[in-house]
């Protein structure tokens, strides 16, 4: 009557062992709404904004609101690219949350309505304040709780073991970010190694998220003259600047699973370059755009502390739907990032993008061969297994077989005790 107790115990040894064996290969966790409420705004801020032109989404500013300017004539319009489900999921419904006072000159409501703790119009001849359903009344968001939770997110996020890499190719001061996960694709780079790019070009697998984590207190994208942010268009088989309208389907794809995540910057600057994806920087001032370079647009959301930009600068409604766990801040403080290394090859010249923003026209299609795969990948660039560490799934494979084996051993102990009886 042993027998048969000693095969039940090496199956259920044998199925809790093995496992963990399956679920190493499963998809990796992802967190319900991991930007919580910010994630449904375009402009997502905890204290002041001043803002002109356009945020094609919705708009939360927890503080104080500058939109328009009496004196030039500019305005501000928000929520044009606003669907009726991303209209549903905000709450109260309302596409502009102002927490403090709204000073507002020729601000129009695209879709949606506006709620404001206190009104200041334009005193302009001819002018107005908001055009659209606007009132007076409390905030629907609770921005302490709301950016407490970011920055503990942005915290952990930054602390995910890297396993993409960042390199330098010979020409110019390009910076190469190269992915090979199908899922999850985590780059580590210091804000000063990417404030000395004049290039940024992405290529991770059609599909993936894209997790770059900007380890530093403030970057300036103005400060190497910023060209281009470029993402690899598996269509066309080339690097595409980004632009309002760039790429393929699976371009556009990529851009709404890529974040940008800055969890120690107080300071923040575009320039005049369009930028792709989400920016993450809780507790940093950022400026899109300033007097010297231009406006500048980001196709993809702002969570910031503070939030200025001049005339002309936009944000496009391109939401994160990325994957990324809900995760706790670290106990430890974050290892700094390793400095790019050089590829020893040249960065591919990029497609040509649409000669405007807002023109809507794709780039031309380029015939630019693959780049030869960076240092630590394989020749199919996949990244390669490097001795800091050993792969999770053959070590739960040799675990599996030592207690199996064990297990076995058991077994045929009690046989042979059995056979003595």
């Amino acid at each position: 009557m042993r027998t048969p107790a000693a095969l039940a115990t090496v199956a259920i040894v044998a199925s809790l062992v093995l496992a963990p064996a399956t679920s190493a290969t499963a998809a990796p966790q992802c967190g319900t709404d991991p930007l919580g409420t910010a994630g449904k705004y375009a402009e997502f801020v905890e204290g002041d904004a001043t803002r002109y032109s356009d945020s094609e989404g919705a708009v939360a500013v927890g503080g104080d609101a500058h939109f328009g300017d009496g004196r030039t004539g500019q305005g501000f319009s928000v929520g044009a690219k606003l669907s009726a489900d991303d209209l549903g999921a905000l709450p109260s419904h309302n596409s502009l949350v102002v927490g403090g006072t709204l000073s507002a000159n020729q601000v129009v409501m695209r879709k949606g309505s506006g709620v404001y703790g206190e009104l200041r119009g334009t005193n302009r001849p001819g002018g107005f304040a908001i055009d659209g359903p606007h009132a007076q009344g409390s905030s629907p968001v609770d921005f302490k709780r709301e950016f407490a939770a970011l920055r503990a997110r942005s915290t952990a996020w930054a602390a995910l073991q890297a396993n993409g890499t960042a390199a330098r190719p010979t020409n110019g001061k390009a910076l190469l970010l190269t992915g090979s996960d199908p899922e999850r694709n985590v780059f580590t780079v210091n804000a000063a190694d990417l404030q000395q790019a004049n290039r940024i070009a992405l290529k991770v697998p059609a599909g993936s998220t894209t997790l770059v984590n900007v380890l530093g207190g403030s970057y300036d994208m103005a400060a190497a003259g910023l060209s281009d942010v470029e993402i690899w268009d598996p269509q066309s088989r080339a690097f595409v600047p980004d632009d309002y309208a760039a790429g393929s389907a699976a371009f556009k794809t990529l851009r709404s699973k890529l974040l940008w995540n800055f969890p120690q910057a107080t300071s923040l600057v575009k320039n005049s370059a369009s930028w792709p994806g989400t920016i993450l920087a809780p507790d940093a001032a950022v400026q899109l755009g300033n007097a010297k370079t231009g406006p500048g647009h980001v196709n993809g959301a702002v969570i910031a502390k503070k939030l200025t930009s001049v005339p002309g600068a936009e944000t496009h409604q391109m939401a994160f739907s990325g994957c990324l766990p809900a995760g706790r801040a670290p106990s430890k403080p974050l290892p700094p990032a390793a400095h790019p290394a050089p590829t020893g090859t040249a960065l591919p010249a990029p497609a040509t993008p649409s000669s405007s923003g807002t023109s809507g026209k794709k780039p031309s299609a380029s015939t630019s061969p693959t780049p030869t795969p960076t240092p630590g990948t394989d020749e199919k660039g996949r990244l390669a297994l490097t001795g800091g560490g050993a792969d999770p799934l053959f070590v739960t494979g040799a675990v599996a077989t030592l207690l199996v084996g064990g297990a076995c051993t058991a077994y045929a102990v009690i046989r042979r005790r059995a056979s003595r009886r």
